[in-house]
């Protein structure tokens, strides 16, 4: 008997002239639209509505975070300033994000993160990050969607190297044509292993480090009075793959369903990105 994941193994490898087929039956479907136009109309603004839904779930998440990490008030924590920051260019109401602010002062339960480890379509390696207060709940709902999608729980560390990085606004006194060469200096001595300058104009600069460091060399830059602006933990496969127009497809489905889960803030993987 083929397993779950074994069949979109197969699925995987289908050739694309198949596709053909597909097409036809999509051009179809399309001659027919204008007899359901409302119910078409509604499904895009539905569809739109829960991705913009999905992507309030996750601002709140970074707003509660930064509140853990540095307190409620934006004027002192630089993180959670920008977290609100980008909370409003994504047009969250600002009454929600006092709302959030409000709740985080309120509540005494804290999110803490995990890595989940995942394997789907017998090919593509994954790794998921969750910040929650229910790890359990939600690792069982979690094994649910991935049986339904051909994917399982699987080590996948070892395909993935994990990095840090900083990005981080220098002092007033570091000129801009100092910037490049300054922070490199200030890299070697807070532990960095090298910088990237992100926006000149905006004096923005990043970190990279090794993963286990992140924090330490975040403290240390803040020390030589760096504004930190964001500080993040990342995964980068060793190798990566192609997938077809099918595999691709269920893919995507799955990885839709997996962001749209309250808790699971990013998702890696090893899937080449077409060019």
């Amino acid at each position: 008997m083929i397993s779950a994941v074994g069949h979109l193994t197969r699925l995987a490898r289908i050739s694309l002239p198949k596709l053909a087929f597909t097409r036809h039956l999509h051009r179809h479907q399309t001659l027919l639209a204008g007899h359901s136009k409302w119910q078409n109309i509604r499904h895009v603004k539905a569809l739109n509505d829960g991705r913009k839904a999905v992507l309030f779930i996750k601002l709140a998440r970074q707003i509660r975070l930064a509140v853990q990490a540095g307190g409620p008030n934006p004027a002192v924590n630089n993180v959670l300033r920008a977290a609100i920051d980008e909370a409003l260019k994504k047009n969250m109401p600002n009454a929600t994000i006092q709302g959030i602010l409000k709740k985080c002062t309120a509540q005494s339960v804290e999110l803490k993160k995990y890595t989940v480890e995942i394997k789907a379509l017998d090919r593509v390696n994954v790794i998921c990050v969750l910040y929650t207060d229910r790890f359990a709940q939600l690792k069982m709902e979690m094994a649910t969607i991935l049986r339904k999608n051909f994917a399982l729980f699987f080590d996948t560390m070892h395909a993935f190297d994990e990095r840090g990085f900083i990005e981080a606004i220098p002092p007033p006194e570091v000129t801009n044509d100092q910037l490049e060469s300054v922070c490199t200096d200030h890299a070697i001595e807070t532990g960095a292993e090298d910088i990237e300058v992100m926006d000149e104009g905006n004096r923005l600069v990043r970190f990279l480090c090794e993963a286990r460091v992140v924090d330490q060399v975040k403290k240390e830059l803040e020390k030589l009075n760096y504004s930190v602006e964001h500080c993040e933990q990342a995964f980068f496969p060793k190798s990566t793959i192609k997938l077809n127009a099918d595999a691709m497809l269920a893919y995507e489905k799955l990885k839709e369903k997996l962001k749209a889960m309250d808790g699971v803030e990013d998702i890696y993987d090893n899937v080449e990105i077409a060019g």
